[in-house]
């Protein structure tokens, strides 16, 4: 029906209802084409908008009248934009709880750490002493403490316990190497894996500690150390924010798929609470979201990770300084367990060197497997304000 006859329709069937004509509900029916029953026809036509009537006559209005389509089309792109939008707000519903999740995560190992966690006291502080005459600053590169382990190998033994002794021993030898040197500033870097974790099925078998347990005594060994050594002299400590032992691989995850849950990040933080009331030391944290972190030394450019990321490392000064966009003399690394020193290119006056530190742990069943083990050791690179790295001593813990 057009528009004109469905309004004709309407009013012959208001005429009959009043009694202004005389016609049948059959004679309608014909006269219009109505394609229905005419007892349909009666039974309507109480409403005038109503049943098949309705549905012919809006059908018709609306797609015959400009005014009324441009308002449905308007209406169809209000409930599309609509329907995107709805989208968008799932989508970013999905990923903010992905990260509640991953931040209710963490702030529930904080949380627990916090609560057996106070500062340490102060310790007594000596004269700092001066050699105004020596260009030489100095870094401990401190690697792969695999805290929480507990084996016997071919060449070495270790243990929580062991691993404390060696960090008295450790800060017992800088105390001394201070004195000697007449530090004014000792800068120490953490170069990750400081917890042994659970990367593989073996480490179920070497594992002597819980990691929340492990991670708590790890922090307050490095913590102590610094505030011993800051009798002496002033401590700036930097600390590599992911490594690959400390990854916490839920739901199977494959490594540093889920490079952001890890223990490093919150090791990091508690060693830098626990020293917050000491002002000779302080504690140097990445930035969010990196993977590295920048050590300051006068006429120097450091880059430290902890190694696990890079393929090649006679290219990873290259490479990290192009990714960066900034010249880096030397990168220092963990993470091979073996102490060398791999040459990049020339610099400007020195060389540019990755400085790979030697081991904390030392040589363990795994390292015996593939015949490459090496003793537990602390490197301390000297580096020349001028001629960057000149100088190298280790200290031997087992």
């Amino acid at each position: 029906m057009t528009t004109e006859s469905y309004e004709a329709a309407c009013k012959d069937i208001e005429n009959k209802l009043n009694g202004a004509n005389d016609m049948d509900w059959s004679e309608i029916k014909d006269k219009y084409n109505i394609q229905c029953a005419v007892d349909t026809i009666r039974k309507s036509s109480s409403t005038i908008f109503g049943g098949q009537f309705r549905e012919e006559y809006l059908k018709n209005k609306i797609y015959t009248d400009s005014e009324e389509f441009s308002k449905l089309e308007e209406l169809d792109k209000k409930l599309e934009e609509m329907r995107k939008e709805r989208i968008k707000i799932q989508t970013a519903n999905i990923e903010r709880n992905r990260l509640d999740r991953s931040e209710s995560r963490q702030e529930m190992y904080y949380e627990y750490i916090g609560s057996v966690m106070n500062t340490i006291p102060l310790p007594e502080f000596k004269p700092i002493l001066h050699n105004e005459a020596h260009t030489i600053n100095y870094l401990v590169g401190i690697a792969d403490v695999h805290y929480g382990a507990s084996f016997r190998s071919v060449n070495n033994e270790y243990s929580p316990e062991i691993a404390k002794g060696r960090f008295e021993y450790l800060t017992y030898r800088l105390i001394n190497f201070i004195q000697e040197k007449k530090i004014g500033k000792l800068t120490i870097v953490s170069l990750g894996d400081l917890l042994q974790g659970i990367l593989r099925l073996s480490d179920l078998k070497i594992n002597d500690t819980s990691i929340m347990k492990a991670t708590v005594d790890v922090c307050r060994l490095i913590a102590t150390m610094l505030n011993e050594l800051s009798s002496y002299t002033e401590i700036a400590y930097y600390h590599t924010p992911s490594a690959n032992h400390t990854q916490i691989r839920v739901l199977n995850a494959k490594p540093s798929e889920l490079a952001d849950e890890d223990l490093e990040f919150l090791m990091g933080n508690y060693i830098h609470d626990l020293c917050a009331n000491n002002k000779r030391i302080c504690v140097h944290l990445a930035k969010d979201g990196e993977d590295f972190i920048d050590v300051y030394m006068p006429g120097n450019e450091i880059l430290a990770m902890h190694g696990h990321q890079i393929k090649n490392m006679e290219n990873a000064i290259k490479d990290k300084s192009i990714l960066h966009k900034k010249f880096y003399d030397t990168l220092v690394v963990g993470h091979l367990h073996n102490g060398k020193v791999i040459p990049s290119h020339e610099g400007i006056i020195g060389d540019a060197e990755v400085l790979i530190s030697p081991s904390f742990v030392g040589s363990d069943p795994y390292s015996d497997s593939l015949n490459k083990g090496s003793k537990a050791s602390v490197n301390i690179w000297g580096f020349d304000k001028l001629y960057g790295h000149t100088e190298t001593y280790k200290i031997i813990l087992n």
